[in-house]
Parts: C-alpha cells; sequence; structure tokens
C-alpha cells in the first residue's frame, strides 16, 4: 500500500495469537521449548466462549476520538463505549491471511487436514474423516473470501493514492500518519505466506495509549512491553496438551491445580505423540 509505518504513535494494536491446530509439532518446536529443552511446553485449547462475535469491540473508539490527533480519527465511524475496568469484553477471533507480496499468493488461516485425523481417530473411519474435512473446506467459501479481499485491497490501495495526492488533503502535516492509522485493522491480520502453517488466528485491539485498559509496568527499567488483561483465562480452558517432552513435574503440578479447583467440567490432559525425530 506504500505506507510507512510510525512506532511513535500513540494509537497502539494488541494482538492475542492462536493457532487452528492444537497438537502441532512445529508449534512445539518453536514455541514449546521450557529451559531450552524442545517441545517441552504445552498447548492450551480454549472453547468457543473465550471469544466474542462483536467486531467492533475490537477498536476502542470513545478514547482514540478523545485523544486523537487533530480530532481526526480514523475509525469514527465505530461508536462503541467501553468500559475502563482492566477486563476487556469478549473479542472476536479472526483468521490471519497469508500473503507473498511477489507472488500475489493468498491464503487464509485454517484447520490441517491432519487436526481431523486426531480428533477422530478413534470415532470415525478414515473415509468418514476425509468426509469431515471435504465439508470444512467447503464450508469455508475460500476462494471467494480471496477474491472479495484481493478487489478490497485494490479499492483500498486506490483509495489510499487518491488521498496521497489530493492537494487539499496534502497540506494536512500528518497525513502519512493518518492513513497509516486507518490500514492498521488490515496490517493486523496479514502475515507473510511463508508462516501459513502456523495457521494463526488472532484477537485485536486498538486503542490510545491512555486505555486504563493497559496494564503499566511495575519496573519500568526493565519493562519491553504493555498488555491488556482480557479475562479469567482458566474458565474457557477444553484441553491441555503436554508437549512430547513436557517435564513430569509440570503435569503434576497440573494434575493438582486443576483438582484443587474443582471445576464443574475437568480439564484434560493430553500427552501430545508428535515425534520429535
Amino acid at each position: 500500500m506504500n505506507i510507512s509505518n510510525h512506532p511513535d504513535n500513540e494509537i497502539k494494536s494488541f494482538l492475542a495469537s492462536f493457532s487452528f491446530n492444537h497438537n502441532c509439532l512445529n508449534q512445539f518446536r518453536l514455541y514449546g521449548n521450557e529451559d531450552n529443552i524442545i517441545g517441552s511446553g504445552v498447548s492450551i485449547a480454549f472453547n468457543k466462549d473465550f471469544f466474542g462475535l462483536d467486531t467492533e469491540r475490537s477498536i476502542n473508539n470513545e478514547i482514540i476520538s478523545s485523544h486523537s490527533i487533530k480530532s481526526i480519527n480514523p475509525f469514527e465511524n465505530k461508536q462503541i463505549k467501553f468500559e475502563s475496568n482492566n477486563n476487556l469484553h469478549p473479542l472476536p477471533l479472526y483468521r490471519c491471511l497469508y500473503f507473498d507480496p511477489e507472488t500475489g499468493y493468498m491464503a487464509l488461516a485454517k484447520r490441517n487436514k491432519q487436526s481431523f485425523y486426531l480428533e477422530y481417530k478413534n470415532e470415525k473411519t478414515p473415509e468418514a474423516i476425509d468426509s469431515e474435512w471435504d465439508e470444512y473446506i467447503k464450508s469455508l467459501y475460500e476462494t471467494d473470501k480471496i477474491n472479495s479481499i484481493r478487489d478490497n485491497l485494490e479499492k483500498i490501495k486506490e483509495l489510499i493514492e487518491e488521498l496521497s495526492n489530493n492537494p487539499e488533503l496534502k497540506k494536512i502535516s500528518n497525513l502519512d500518519e493518518l492513513l497509516s492509522l486507518a490500514v492498521l485493522p488490515i496490517s493486523c491480520l496479514i502475515k507473510h505466506a511463508a508462516f501459513e502453517d502456523e495457521d494463526e488466528c488472532r484477537m485485536i485491539y486498538i486503542t490510545h495509549i491512555a486505555d486504563d485498559n493497559i496494564v503499566e509496568p511495575q519496573d519500568y527499567q526493565s519493562a519491553n512491553s504493555l498488555f491488556v488483561e482480557y479475562t479469567h483465562v482458566e474458565e474457557y480452558i477444553d484441553n491441555i496438551y503436554l508437549g512430547p517432552q513436557c517435564k513430569m513435574q509440570h503435569k503434576i503440578w497440573l494434575q493438582n491445580h486443576f483438582k484443587k479447583k474443582r471445576r464443574e467440567r475437568e480439564i484434560k490432559l493430553i500427552k501430545s505423540e508428535m515425534p520429535l525425530r
């Protein structure tokens, strides 16, 4: 889109990343390394109630409007009121779009076929699992969505070029910064096609740096990031997959922790059988 990033802008995006594939060797190898032991971490599977459906909650327009640069708010069409209680409302989950700018290749994040076999291996025949997979792929309408995305991105690109070359708008000193903010939600959800095997989906929360939901670091000398509290995570856990080399003491700790909680619905601890070699 030929737009520069502006890291010093006071409007920030907060992201929480998830994968559609809950028992994935690559994920364990890349992100599940406790004490530098490959595949020793855990994969936490959440139920759908962990996420919301209201897409307008992804942008805290109220606080952005009250602090926006020169009173120009690129998100002003979204009038949503948030409560500043250091605990966000449930946020929607978005599929990442995988894009190769050199070739134009695009794909949507989705479950892989192996995940269906892992889920139904003790319940269905391979033929029945293949049928489940085929129905899942059909339900995504990926080709139609990709075509729509291409068209809309092209329209956005043309509009940005038109605005950038408008003599009247060029008088706005921070026009480039405002255009960058306008496409911020898009940039939060596009990843290079090289990462497609991660099948990532994200919650996004775009807000002003003055948002009370942002947790301030206690030690500013060692602080390297900010975050927002989302919700009580444990209430929404379905299963926990233990990495191929998860330490025994970690498994025992998890068993003890959840037994003491006396939850109505038990959280299953499942040892991953993915081979590291």
